[in-house]
C-alpha cells in the first residue's frame, strides 16, 4: 500500500524575523520613473449615500532626486450638481465639470503620459486608489473595454504609501496639511488636484532625503494625543436656554479657575461650560497654532536641520 505524504503545513512564523525595509523613495528614483498622483471626488451629504464620484485627477512624474519631468491634470466631464462645502473646499465650479473632457479622454491621456514616461509605480496618500475603483465599478458602465483596461492597468500601478510612511515616522496616520507643517513646507492645503500631488511629491523628498525635525514629529504625536481626548470628553456643541443665572454664574467662576489648569481635560471641560453658558462654540486649536503654542512654552524656533 502506498505511503501517503502529508502536505507539509505553512508556517505561520517565517516572516517574523524577516527584516522590515524602511520606505524610501528617494532610492528607487536612481533607476525608475514614479508618479505622484492625487484625485478631487464629489461625496454624498446624505449618510449611506452614493460612492465617491471622480471628478479631477493631477500627477506629476519625477526621476532622481525628484526631479519633476512633467505635470498633468484635468477635470472630468460630470453633470452633477456640486454642494456648497464641495466647491468652499475646491475651488471647483460645475461650469468647470460641464466644459470638462469625457471619462474616457482622460483616463486615457494620464495613461499615454504615464507610459512616454516609463512611469513604473504611482504613489498617493489616501483612499485614492478605493475611489478610482468604486468609481469605475459605480459610474463607467459603459465605457469601452479598451479604457477599462487601461484604468485597470493603472490600478495596478497605483500604492497608497499612506500607512507606510506614517509607520516611518511613527504616527498615526496624518493628512497631507499636517505633514508641510512638520516638514516646514508651508500651512495650506489647496484640494487642487495637482497642487496636492505636488505637496506630496515634496513631503516625500524632505522625508527621504532631509528627515524630520524630531521635536516637531514629538509636537506632532502630542498634538494628535490630546486633540483624541479633547474631542471624546466634549459633550455639549449648543447653548443651554434653561440655564439659572446661578447657575451661569458659578460656571463662569468655575471657567476663570479651569482656565488656570493647562491640561486638555480642564480644556474640554471649559470648553462645554462655555458654549453651555453663551453659546461661543469652541474648537481644539489647529495644528498650526498648538505648535506656535508649544514653542512659546520652551522659547524654540524650529529650523530643518538641513538649513544653515
Amino acid at each position: 500500500m502506498a505511503k501517503i505524504r502529508k502536505k507539509p503545513k505553512k508556517s505561520i512564523n517565517k516572516n517574523i524575523n524577516k527584516k522590515q525595509s524602511t520606505p524610501n523613495i528617494a532610492e528607487k528614483l536612481d533607476n525608475e520613473m514614479v508618479a505622484f498622483l492625487d484625485t478631487e471626488f464629489l461625496t454624498s451629504q446624505i449618510k449611506g449615500g452614493p460612492p465617491a464620484k471622480l471628478v479631477s485627477v493631477g500627477f506629476v512624474v519625477c526621476g532622481k532626486n525628484f526631479e519633476e519631468v512633467t505635470r498633468f491634470h484635468s477635470y472630468i466631464y460630470a453633470e452633477d450638481k456640486l454642494h456648497d462645502r464641495f466647491q468652499e473646499m475646491t475651488g471647483i465650479e460645475r461650469k468647470d465639470l460641464l466644459s470638462a473632457p469625457d471619462y474616457e479622454l482622460v483616463m486615457e491621456e494620464v495613461a499615454e503620459q504615464l507610459e512616454a514616461w516609463e512611469v513604473s509605480r504611482i504613489y498617493v496618500w489616501g483612499p485614492d486608489k478605493y475611489v478610482i475603483q468604486r468609481d469605475l465599478l459605480e459610474y463607467r458602465k459603459d465605457i469601452s473595454k479598451r479604457t477599462r483596461k487601461i484604468v485597470n492597468r493603472i490600478l495596478r500601478m497605483i500604492k497608497d504609501i499612506e500607512g507606510t510612511y506614517s509607520a516611518k515616522l511613527d504616527l498615526q496616520s496624518a493628512g497631507i496639511g499636517s505633514l508641510k507643517i512638520i516638514c516646514g513646507l508651508g500651512t495650506e492645503v489647496s484640494h487642487n488636484a495637482l497642487d496636492d500631488a505636488v505637496d506630496l511629491k515634496n513631503i516625500i523628498r524632505h522625508i527621504d532625503l532631509k528627515g524630520c525635525s524630531e521635536h516637531m514629529l514629538q509636537i506632532m504625536k502630542k498634538y494628535t494625543s490630546e486633540k483624541e481626548v479633547y474631542y471624546r470628553l466634549r459633550r455639549f456643541r449648543e447653548k443651554w436656554d434653561d440655564v439659572s443665572e446661578g447657575i451661569q454664574e458659578k460656571s463662569l467662576s468655575l471657567l476663570k479657575e479651569l482656565g488656570k489648569v493647562d491640561t486638555v481635560e480642564a480644556r474640554a471641560l471649559r470648553d462645554d461650560l462655555l458654549v453651555m453658558c453663551t453659546g461661543e462654540a469652541m474648537a481644539f486649536p489647529t495644528l498650526e497654532e498648538y505648535i506656535q503654542k508649544e514653542n512659546a512654552k520652551t522659547g524654540k524656533v524650529i529650523r530643518d536641520k538641513n538649513d544653515k
